[in-house]
């Protein structure tokens, strides 16, 4: 429901998955494992999308702010769809994108 509600209308989809540093607890092992497990639920994102839309697949190392608002302004996005998420790191998320002005919709 999630994935056919946030593509609906769209022509192309960027799916970005950031890993923050900070939040890896400076283990190695860890990090990989969420690499991986990110890459999972992107190509499964993918398959579900279907091949009707272009879809761009992307990970990046860093601030998980800094990452989606460069990545915003780089690509010339239209708008930022994020699942809801009940838990603090979301509302915090989603507080400093709509500070940065970037459309954000949650669905």
């Amino acid at each position: 429901d999630f994935v056919e509600k946030s593509t609906k209308g769209a022509v192309e989809v960027y799916l970005l998955l950031v890993i923050n540093p900070a939040d890896l607890a400076g283990e190695f092992g860890f990090a990989a494992h969420e690499i991986s497990k990110g890459n999972k639920m992107m190509g499964l994102v993918t398959e579900l999308i279907g091949p009707e839309k272009a879809v761009h697949q992307i990970v990046e190392w860093g601030d998980t702010v800094s990452k989606i608002d460069n990545f915003y302004k780089l690509k010339a996005i239209d708008e930022i769809r994020v699942k809801k998420q009940d838990n603090y790191w979301f509302e915090d998320i989603v507080k400093k994108l709509k500070e940065k002005d970037l459309k954000v919709k949650i669905i």
